[in-house]
């Protein structure tokens, strides 16, 4: 069984710009790496328009973690082992489950009790699933929408602190309440975030970039550490001399956009250096271990060739290189 504590906390006096939004318990059902990040950032936030009443961490494990990061704070929340009786105390029901578990959660609540839904706000913050997860909230009278953060939450700590900053993928259903869209746009100024709205029927292709742009990335990391470990360059020594370049190609993309960042030999037109490493793969590397070299070469070479910076002829040796 999970504690309860019902401890009040101290939050600041309302400031004028705040007297429009009218202040919300809030309450967060799963207690994973996204859950205690936002419980974090919510009880560091300094406005009354945000105030974390309960939680429902989901398990033994996740609710002594949630309590260690939140510290003292955590005197100030309550716990929960029954998501139904955490939403019962709130006005605001952030659901930070895993994505398959979202509509299970939401059917859970409604069917416990139709009443604790009507009025409330329900938010997932997931990437890929759609408001249609909400269909039973929205059937009894509940406000739904969901946020994505497009951030990596890799580790608990961390993430609270790069929280402010970030951008969040917003979807709100067709028929969007007014009243929930902007406490939804006051939530995420609070945290220091700022916001893209995300068509529901359009969130797989929404979600799908930043699959490419963060878990890609890793994979492709991973894949130029294999290739180094293929020529003995043990994986340590080969991320602790790629970390600079990653680091720096980041900046420009940041600084100059994903084409103009463009470097190297294919944006220089070197078919033989090309031709050169993918001899090196049938040599160093297995079968087939090329073709992910050979499908980013493609893609490569046509963003060099929309620079301008090879011409029409050198694109088409690439591409016959790359087939």
């Amino acid at each position: 069984m999970f504690f309860i504590c019902s401890c009040q906390s101290e939050f600041p006096k309302k400031t004028k710009a705040m007297n429009k939004i009218n202040t919300k318990k809030i309450c967060i059902i799963g207690a994973g790496r996204v859950g205690t990040t936002f419980a974090a950032a919510i009880l560091n936030a300094n406005t009354t328009g945000l105030k974390l009443t309960a939680i429902s961490p989901g398990s033994e494990k996740s609710l002594k973690r949630a309590v260690k990061i939140l510290g003292e704070k955590a005197g100030s929340v309550d716990f929960f082992n029954n998501n139904a009786d955490c939403a019962k105390f709130a006005d605001c029901i952030l659901i930070s489950t895993p994505d398959d578990a979202i509509e299970k959660v939401a059917a859970e609540i409604v069917n416990s009790d139709p009443g604790i839904v009507k009025g409330k706000i329900f938010i997932h913050f997931s990437g890929a699933k759609s408001l249609k997860v909400f269909a039973a909230v929205a059937k009894a009278g509940g406000y739904t929408a969901s946020i994505h953060p497009i951030k990596s939450f890799a580790s608990i700590e961390n993430s609270i602190s790069t929280l402010p900053g970030t951008i969040y993928g917003v979807t709100y259903p067709e028929n969007k309440d007014k009243t929930t869209k902007e406490y939804i746009n006051f939530f995420i100024a609070s945290l220091g975030g700022k916001i893209i709205e995300v068509d529901d029927n359009k969130k797989s292709m929404y979600h799908a970039a930043a699959c490419v742009a963060s878990n890609y990335l890793v994979s492709l990391i991973n894949y130029a550490v294999k290739i180094h470990e293929s020529i003995g360059i043990k994986p340590e020594d080969s991320l602790n001399g790629l970390a600079g370049l990653i680091e720096g190609t980041v900046a420009n993309i940041k600084n100059l956009g994903p084409q103009k960042a463009l470097t190297g030999p294919i944006a220089r037109g070197d078919t033989g250096t090309v031709k050169g490493h993918i001899n090196e793969f049938k040599l160093f590397m297995k079968p087939g271990e090329e073709n992910i070299y050979k499908v980013m070469g493609a893609e490569t070479a046509k963003i060099a060739f929309g620079n301008g910076w090879i011409k029409k002829e050198t694109l088409k040796e690439f591409l016959k290189i790359f087939s």
